[in-house]
């Protein structure tokens, strides 16, 4: 989408129910495409890139949650879709979150993943870490945050594969951004407005998960009465990895047939 300053990149793919997917800190629209390349045979896929991510600009504005759901507006606004099924993980679980309290009447449905609805002291300490990091350079920023994203076998069984990607990664890295996004991260709290979503809700969470511990995702559960919550036994942050990926499409054509 082309702005008077700037540029935000989406994907658009398939025909149907529009599902929109936004990704996490430091990732970009292709952590979806394991899901998506499934998902586009029966429905309309939207992958977006957030502000400073992937092949969207930073642009001048203060980055806050808000800024990112309000991007999230446009795009919509822009392809004429006046309501969409949301999928965000988590800083993208944090702006579906927002999205669907500034702008209900757009959201059919919620799917968040490993995802907070405030920055508590817990989390505030680990973001803070996020960012010196991340002042050091992207690698150690990689390497602090796979430890917490994957589980110990996963690694080693892929330690080839992610060093690849890390040095790939690097190469195409927006530092600033990322730390406007953890500074989004830090100010974000929903705490009062969130019990006024009232669209189905599905809630999936890692059950090692250490970058959003299981009970901070609980409290998205309880604060939500329209919501449902899976827990997956052997991930941590990252819920797409190996057999998942079937279980989780599955759970996502139910969700959306049923609702």
């Amino acid at each position: 989408m082309n702005g008077e300053t700037m540029k935000l990149n989406y994907i658009v793919e398939g025909e149907g129910k529009t599902l929109i997917f936004i990704h996490g800190l430091s990732d970009d629209l292709r952590y979806w495409e394991i899901l998506t390349s499934s998902l586009k045979n029966n429905y309309k896929i939207i992958r977006i890139d957030l502000r400073g991510h992937g092949e969207s600009e930073l642009g001048a504005d203060e980055i806050c949650i808000n800024t990112y759901a309000n991007d999230l507006k446009k795009i919509l606004d822009e392809l004429k879709i006046e309501k969409a099924n949301v999928i965000g993980f988590s800083l993208g679980g944090a702006v579906a979150i927002d999205f669907a309290i500034r702008y209900p009447d757009y959201v059919s449905s919620l799917v968040l993943m490993s995802t907070f609805l405030k920055c508590d002291d817990y989390l505030s300490k680990l973001f803070s870490q996020f960012k010196e990091e991340l002042n050091k350079s992207f690698e150690d920023f990689f390497d602090f945050m796979i430890e917490k994203v994957l589980c110990p076998e996963v690694i080693e069984k892929n330690r080839e594969e992610l060093e690849i990607l890390k040095q790939i990664s690097s190469q195409n890295t927006n530092l600033e951004a990322y730390e406007k996004a953890v500074d989004a991260c830090i100010n974000f709290n929903a705490e009062k407005s969130i019990s006024n979503i009232n669209v189905p809700t599905l809630i999936l969470a890692g059950k090692y998960d250490e970058i959003i511990p299981l009970d901070k995702q609980k409290l998205i559960h309880k604060s939500i009465s329209s919501s449902d919550l899976i827990v997956f036994d052997d991930v941590r942050h990252n819920l797409l990895v190996g057999k998942n990926n079937a279980e989780i499409i599955k759970i996502l054509n139910n969700f959306y047939k049923n609702h």
